[in-house]
């Protein structure tokens, strides 16, 4: 088996169900569908941008509803707001935006956070990856002068120990498993200096009362998870079913870049005996 940062790389089973030639052609619907809301999302932003209502870049429809984003409004909005602890932390910690820092967004999706260190703080020497190859292209074209690449889905980063200041990472070790979450933290730490910052979120009590509100994972409460430190729903039928569907026409795929499921992973506050 591969290693990994001398530790072996996390098992992966390629097997996808077959499809049938209705589902084939409902997937391929599907994509068809998606390029063509692209095209009308693009005219309304067009349009927008010369009125002066928006003045800021914006990913294709089918990338930005991928990271949780279904209108301008919530992609902008959000990332003012999923930015500000990391900023403030950075301030109280003693890294300062205002210098030449390196900053890492790892899991940079379609750049929501990203965009707004870039605006605010233009000295930083940006880096940002992602396994997501669709995501990579849009944040590429869009801030020429960072340094961005699509990475793997097991570590290692290219980039070298103690390379930088600050990481950050928004809604990835949500979606981790633990020997994931455990992997990545591990190669987070690696590439940060002595004395850097990492700030990553993830799901706790906040997230299963939303969740509770919306009608999900109704079978796991709070109390199951003060009892358990960490619980992780995946449903794995689901996600190789949508892997095999979009593998059939990979535009506007959710499952790129990932080698093996993904799902919603919920931590005590406090994780580092997980960890």
């Amino acid at each position: 088996m591969e290693k990994v940062n001398d530790r072996p790389a996390l098992e992966y089973s390629p097997a996808l169900p077959r499809l049938g030639a209705f589902d084939r052609a409902k997937a391929i619907g599907k994509s068809t569908a998606k390029r063509g809301i692209d095209v009308y999302f693009a005219t309304k932003c067009a349009f927008l941008r010369t009125f002066g209502i928006i003045d800021f870049p914006v990913p294709p429809n089918h990338c930005l509803r991928r990271t949780s984003s279904h209108t301008l409004r919530h992609y902008y909005e959000s990332g003012v707001t999923t930015m500000m602890p990391i900023v403030t932390a950075a301030r109280i910690f003693g890294v300062d935006l205002d210098q030449p820092v390196n900053v890492l967004d790892f899991g940079c999706g379609v750049a929501r956070q990203f965009l707004q260190l870039n605006r605010q703080y233009p000295r930083v020497k940006a880096h940002a990856c992602d396994a997501h190859p669709d995501n990579v292209a849009y944040v590429k074209r869009t801030f020429p002068n960072a340094d961005v690449y699509a990475n793997n889905f097991d570590p290692p980063l290219k980039y070298a120990d103690d390379t930088f200041d600050l990481v950050y990472s928004v809604s990835t070790f949500s979606h981790f498993s633990l020997d994931d979450a455990k992997l990545w933290l591990r190669e987070l730490s690696r590439v940060t200096k002595p004395g850097g910052l990492l700030c990553l979120t993830f799901n706790s009590y906040t997230s299963i009362a939303w969740t509770h509100d919306r009608g999900g994972i109704r079978n796991y409460s709070a109390e199951q998870l003060t009892q358990d430190g960490h619980w992780y729903y995946v449903d794995e039928a689901s996600w190789y079913r949508r892997k095999a569907e979009e593998a059939v026409s990979e535009f506007g795929s959710n499952t790129t870049g990932a080698t093996r499921p993904t799902g919603d992973m919920f931590f005590l506050r406090s994780t580092r005996k997980f960890l």
